[in-house]
């Protein structure tokens, strides 16, 4: 199979998601639904992992990830 997608292109897609979702001049009965959106691809993308080979090296990308995402949170809270 040749990869016909592009992670930038989704993520660039996602992130105009994420901006709608956070319109203030739009009321939360819209950007909720936005939100909303984020949930049934985050989601649709859980599902979807699940159905896919475990690899060698995985556990440690997952892990580096997981770092990365608490070293900024406790980078915020020391910042307060």
């Amino acid at each position: 199979m040749i990869k016909n997608w592009s992670v930038k292109d989704i993520k660039a897609e996602i992130n105009k998601i994420v901006y709608a979702a956070n319109d203030k001049l739009m009321d939360g009965f819209v950007t909720f639904g936005y939100k909303q959106d984020l949930y049934q691809i985050l989601w649709h993308c859980e599902d979807a992992l699940e159905k896919c080979s475990s690899y060698e090296g995985e556990e440690e990308f997952v892990k580096k990830r997981e770092q990365k995402k608490l070293l900024k949170i406790l980078g915020k809270k020391e910042n307060k």
